[in-house]
């Protein structure tokens, strides 16, 4: 009904209407974008999934500060409220998929199993600010990557996540990452003060990444001393850089962030 009535005031206002038109149209595709392809942050932190569309080649999946705390504890520390940011994705096979250690003063590993439970990845061990070998998901099916033994306070606390690979050629994944008319190769994400949002997103425009989308969000913890009690979730992305540079761009911003 929205869009109808648009149209009809666009006819209705002349000269006026191409600017009232331009601007519905944005709207609208911002919606589309965002509901429909779930390329959305706002999406990523409340229901913890992404579709991946058919123009990405690779993910850098977040494991966020504190991202190793229960949240069955009396107390939550975490930030955000997931262990793995998205928690959940659905990709084409094919793509290549890898983890970001965002978590300070954490070591992660991450395993993939499938269906059946048979260990498909094992990352190995990896250090703060450091990224996971990537992976390839070649076989369509439903997996899922874990790692225990992570909170001292909960022993029983296991990070989970999934990944949904669907063939490329699905009906049901013909999806495109063209976010705000921008097509990317590699999909990335940040969390970052959101206090500090402009001076980071104005950083990493200038050294070439994208930010597609962001989303502010009320720290869980309550707020901390230099984070603020606000964060900010951001999707980057890229069509030109190599991934590893934008691997090396996402690595000189991690260490400075007021997370400790």
């Amino acid at each position: 009904m929205k869009n109808d009535s648009t149209i009809m005031l666009v006819i209705g206002l002349g000269s006026i209407s191409i600017s009232l038109f331009f601007v519905s149209i944005d709207v609208v595709f911002g919606i589309t974008q965002q509901g429909r392809f779930d390329v959305g942050a706002s999406q990523i932190h409340k229901e913890m999934m992404l579709h991946v569309g058919n123009d990405t080649s690779n993910i850098l999946i977040l494991i966020p500060n504190e991202g190793h705390e229960s949240p069955d504890l009396p107390k939550e520390q975490r930030i955000i409220n997931q262990p793995y940011v998205p928690e959940n994705i659905v990709v084409n096979n094919g793509t290549s998929v890898l983890w970001l250690n965002g978590d300070v003063g954490h070591k992660h590993k991450i395993t993939l199993v499938d269906e059946n439970s048979n260990t498909v990845f094992d990352s190995g061990t990896f250090a703060f600010n450091d990224v996971s070998k990537p992976f390839i998901l070649n076989e369509v099916g439903k997996f899922s990557y874990s790692e225990s033994n992570v909170s001292k306070d909960d022993p029983n606390f296991k990070m989970k996540g999934t990944i949904t690979v669907v063939a490329s050629d699905n009906a049901s994944s013909n999806r495109s990452n063209s976010y705000l008319n921008k097509t990317v190769d590699t999909l990335g994400f940040l969390m970052v003060p959101a206090k500090d949002i402009k001076v980071h997103t104005s950083n990493l425009e200038k050294k070439g990444l994208n930010v597609l989308d962001q989303y502010t969000f009320k720290d869980l913890r309550g707020g901390q001393k230099g984070t603020g009690p606000e964060q900010a979730l951001l999707i980057l992305g890229n069509k030109e850089k190599p991934l590893t540079d934008f691997i090396t761009i996402l690595k000189t911003i991690t260490p400075k962030l007021p997370y400790s």
